[in-house]
């Protein structure tokens, strides 16, 4: 059975010339990291460097207009680059910029003076972003944001924000800026009381916690970074009448939700988000099955296993074909959320398994055990966390919807 998606001329052309590229520009200082919650602030900051440098070949968001800091190049090329970067084991750069949540808010509700101001620094890795949605009353029901951002009542100009994010943000805190859904009206309907904002992390009045977590992130167990591209340590972000300027709001004063569904429409799995990928962890898994003698003998020993081998290869081979078809604008309203409720279900099934074949290997983090720096521990904790990006219930809700089934 054949999974493979061959490159054309033109995309094996470029793969020549992306592969020079990171050879002659990945610094050498750069280790390979496989638990984010490990990574120092020197390798942090390697790591934004070599944002930087991808920012200026245009190739950090290739997608997005030359004219905001973007590449201008397609899907399929923008793919080449993904692939050829995970090829070589570049996780996320940097480590959880939600400029790929933000970006397509700005784009699409955005004034033109904004898109200037905003999408340059973010698109070319100069303005590190974090995505501040959720609270401790606002999960999947995002529209019950309890952080209200209402205006001075005598400088009318400015905001006052006061609230609680949580579940936020990423490594190394501050960033650059937030990116928030706030409620700007006490009185208003239901999603007519919302707007979303980018705040300067600088402002007074922030305040960020760190949290202590034991999982990161599904997509590192199913679709590959090696998990130092992902979630990792999460954050509480506090607003005590934090003072912000209406410049900052994007689209109109109560647009908010209006602004957040052209962020959904890229973590719900669709959108400008939407790439192949290469499967980092599943590459190594599959490796070590190939070329490791201990687990080619306990393959051997116990043919059983063999099915689990079988199935985390369909799987991750599948999610492959989804992601390809979403790529190609071939997935429609319900693409996206089919695609992520697939991988976080199957995330789950796909880490059994391969704790299965390899054993206690996979849940070994010290030298003495471990397998590839313990790349596999890092998986089984990463396939147990379904909550990024929206629930499995929640994209099922999604998909009824856009198929005009169910509720």
């Amino acid at each position: 059975m054949n999974f493979s998606v061959e490159y054309t001329r033109e995309e094996e052309a470029f793969a020549r010339e992306v592969r020079a590229w990171l050879e002659e520009n990945v610094p050498r200082e750069m280790l390979q990291i496989r638990d984010a919650q490990k990574m120092s602030y020197e390798q942090f900051q390697i790591r934004r460097d070599f944002s930087r440098k991808l920012g200026q070949k245009g190739w950090l968001y290739p997608t997005y207009p030359r004219e905001y800091g973007g590449g201008g190049l397609s899907g399929a090329m923008a793919a080449v680059i993904g692939d050829e970067m995970t090829k070589k084991g570049l996780s996320a750069l940097p480590v959880m910029d939600w400029t790929i949540l933000a970006a397509p808010a700005i784009l699409v509700c955005g004034t033109e003076e904004q898109k200037k101001r905003y999408l340059p620094p973010m698109l070319t890795g100069n303005a590190l972003t974090w995505q501040l949605m959720t609270e401790p009353e606002a999960g999947t029901d995002e529209a019950n944001q309890q952080t209200n951002a209402l205006r001075h009542e005598r400088d009318g100009e400015y905001f006052i924000i006061n609230g609680h994010k949580i579940f936020v943000g990423g490594l190394h805190p501050p960033p650059d800026q937030f990116y928030t859904l706030t409620r700007s009206d006490l009185k208003a309907p239901r999603h007519q009381n919302l707007s979303s904002f980018i705040i300067p992390a600088n402002v007074p009045g922030i305040t960020i916690q760190p949290l202590d977590l034991f999982p990161l992130s599904t997509f590192a167990a199913a679709s590959g970074s090696s998990g130092a591209g992902v979630e990792a340590v999460k954050n509480s972000v506090f607003f005590d009448d934090v003072r912000v300027h209406e410049s900052c709001l994007i689209g109109g004063e109560g647009d908010g939700w209006k602004v957040t569904q052209a962020t959904f429409a890229v973590e719900h799995g669709g959108g400008g988000g939407a790439r192949p990928f290469r499967s980092y962890l599943a590459g190594k898994f599959f490796d070590q099955c190939r070329n490791n003698p201990k687990i080619n003998q306990r393959l051997k020993e116990n043919p059983h296993l063999v099915n689990n081998l079988i199935n985390a290869w369909v799987f991750i081979q599948t999610e492959r074909l989804l992601s390809i078809r979403n790529a190609g604008g071939k997935g429609g309203a319900y693409g996206g959320p089919h695609f992520v409720t697939y991988q976080k279900l199957g995330a789950g099934k796909f880490i059994s398994d391969m704790a299965a074949v390899l054993g206690p290997y996979a849940f070994a983090d010290d030298e003495e055990w471990w397998l590839d720096e313990g790349i596999f521990e890092v998986g089984q904790r990463c396939g147990i966390c379904m909550a990024p990006g929206g629930t499995p219930e929640a994209m099922k809700i999604i998909v009824s919807r856009a198929l005009a089934i169910g509720r």
